[in-house]
């Protein structure tokens, strides 16, 4: 299981093509699930076709929404945020944010959830920076996310990407992909597993089966390189490839 932006790719951004052409050979004769916070459209921006339709499935807006062969919607949940949330979030964005650059989408419906960020999702990838380096000096995002939680019981708010807060209806996080998928072992990549992340929900489910890893990585490049070492170790010295790129 993969989350994307982060993991699979820079945030908002295609794969890299030595990356997807690695990747794709890499997830032959394995189930491999993505299990991302972005909506399908996005997904497919960022992933290429060839490797959306190998996937065993893909479960975009954290796990509300699933997808098989690519483009084949096997379920898509719902939610309708209160007037009280939506009232939080715009008077936040519009009277108490102490960051003042504004680049348009701030609150973006998706199945099951909506995606709030100050700064816009229309942002390009400096001014997303940007406000990512600013709120990690500030951290603009906990703090909403934590009012958030504190006054809508029923909300779970957590850090999605560089720049928004995913907010669903708490039980409709990424956890939830866990009904859908039934294997012996279980592997799980993502670079939110901490506390306040979106990827953590995933990675304390998993914390209770008996056969379980979790990478916990900082960007695509470190997800290349455990994968390299998996694929060297596992696939290719059991299978004697000669061609593969670990070597």
């Amino acid at each position: 299981m993969f989350d994307v932006d982060g993991t699979l790719s820079p945030p908002r951004q295609q794969m890299t093509s030595q990356f997807s052409d690695f990747f794709f050979n890499w997830m032959t004769d394995k189930k491999v699930y993505l299990v991302s916070g972005s909506d399908i459209s996005k997904l497919r921006q960022q992933v290429p076709d060839n490797i959306l339709n190998k996937t065993s499935g893909i479960f975009a807006s954290s796990g509300n929404s699933f997808y098989i062969n690519g483009n084949e919607l096997q379920y898509s949940k719902s939610f309708s945020p209160t007037r009280e949330l939506l009232d939080y979030l715009n008077d936040h964005l519009n009277h108490k944010s102490k960051y003042k650059l504004r680049f348009g989408s701030h609150i973006e419906s998706r199945p099951g959830m909506i995606n709030f960020s100050v700064v816009g999702r229309n942002a390009n990838k400096e001014q997303r920076n940007d406000y990512h380096l600013w709120d990690m000096q500030n951290k603009e995002r906990d703090q909403i996310a934590k009012h958030i939680r504190d006054n809508f019981p029923s909300i779970e708010a957590v850090l999605g990407g560089e720049i928004s807060i995913d907010i669903y209806p708490k039980g409709n996080d990424k956890s939830q992909v866990l009904e859908y998928i039934d294997a012996d072992s279980y592997v799980f990549f993502g670079d939110k597993m901490k506390p306040g992340g979106n990827d953590h929900s995933l990675a304390k489910e998993l914390e209770q089966k008996t056969n379980f890893s979790l990478y916990g990585v900082t960007d695509f490049e470190n997800t290349w390189k455990i994968l390299k070492s998996i694929y060297s170790e596992v696939d290719c010295n059991n299978k004697g490839c000669e061609s593969c790129e670990c070597r």
